[in-house]
């Protein structure tokens, strides 16, 4: 019921701009102290006929009522913006990035004070100092952590300031409409089936030596292209003139092969196992593919077609997931 109503009154969206429907506001434990003391130095004053005290309750609920209205003001003035969610292994923790950008109804007054950011129902939080005079974009970095694969939906985010005086906390529950992919934690294990393609077979068969020479036979030099592997550029070319330029070989192709498991593996364990070699091969810049059960990805190389892997192994047999109630944590947080 209440997931309903806030779907209502606070949309999904790549950026929040806070309004009246967006915000709740209350007193903190420290205000609702603040206003049992100036009720009871009313009572006093009024029992006694003291006129400086029931003056002094007087300017002490003048105070709250202020700080009322200049905290929400405050927290009125913030806008956020939510960056593309990289994704990360299910044994590490993962990092959802917002951007500090001005409010659109109130360009010249940013907000001010501590912020406090949470996943909702959960406790554990992280802090940031907002900094009006910064003059870049701010960068928040809140950590999410799961425990198993697979793609999630985000929770809502709960923000909260209590600027200035700290007698009233203002919060909203944001929904920032967009999915993390959490990849299989990697397993070292030699259980590791490699083959060449089928008509690459055939032809190894007729000319083995010539292929084993031919696939380290430098062939020419060309730009480089974002996602090539790193060992292949040729380093003193770039230290010299600042030009990036990589080696091509006259025979690349018969470099391509699949990696795949035995099906009677357990699922799990199989995917971690191919999970820690797709990674190894990209690190050292092999053409691969990827075969296993429902899975078939042409041999390749570059980090679209890493992430093309993992991404198939991080989804394979499971439907897509909302966000579970699992351990938030606060680690490596930064601002």
């Amino acid at each position: 019921m209440l997931s309903r109503w806030l779907d209502k009154r606070i949309p999904p969206a790549s950026q929040h701009s806070l309004t009246l429907n967006s915000i709740f506001v209350l007193p903190t434990g420290f205000g609702w102290s603040f206003i049992i003391m100036a009720l009871c130095l009313f009572l006093l004053g009024t029992n006694y006929q003291n006129n400086l005290m029931v003056l002094l309750s007087y300017i002490l609920l003048s105070v709250m009522l202020l700080t009322l209205f200049y905290t929400h003001q405050n927290f009125a003035r913030l806008a956020v913006k939510s960056q593309p969610i990289a994704p990360f292994h299910c044994h590490q923790t993962g990092k959802f990035q917002l951007v500090v950008i001005k409010h659109y109804a109130q360009q010249d007054k940013p907000c001010k004070g501590n912020l406090v950011a949470r996943w909702l129902d959960t406790k554990e939080h992280v802090s940031f100092i907002l900094n009006a005079e910064e003059k870049s974009q701010q960068r928040l970095s809140v950590p999410i952590k799961r425990s198993k694969r697979g793609k999630y939906s985000l929770p809502r985010l709960t923000l909260a300031c209590d600027f200035p005086l700290g007698l009233f906390k203002c919060w909203t529950h944001l929904d920032f409409d967009a999915d993390i992919l959490v990849y299989p934690k990697p397993l070292q294990d030699e259980a590791i089936q490699v083959a060449l393609p089928f008509d690459e077979s055939e032809q190894s068969k007729n000319d083995t030596t010539t292929s084993s020479h031919s696939s380290t036979d430098f062939h020419s030099l060309s730009d480089y292209k974002a996602g090539e592997p790193l060992n292949r550029v040729v380093w003193k070319q770039v230290a010299k003139s600042g030009d990036w330029v990589v080696k091509q070989f006259s025979d690349p192709i018969n470099e391509k092969y699949y990696l795949s498991v035995d099906n009677q593996i357990d699922v799990e364990r199989a995917i971690s196992i191919l999970t820690h070699h797709v990674i190894e091969q990209s690190k050292n810049g092999n053409q691969f593919g990827l075969q296993y059960r429902s899975i078939d990805i042409s041999p390749h190389y570059g980090d679209s077609h890493t992430h093309q892997c993992l991404k198939a192994l991080s989804l394979l047999n499971l439907p897509q997931r909302t966000y579970p109630n699992d351990t938030f944590s606060a680690e490596a947080a930064s601002s």
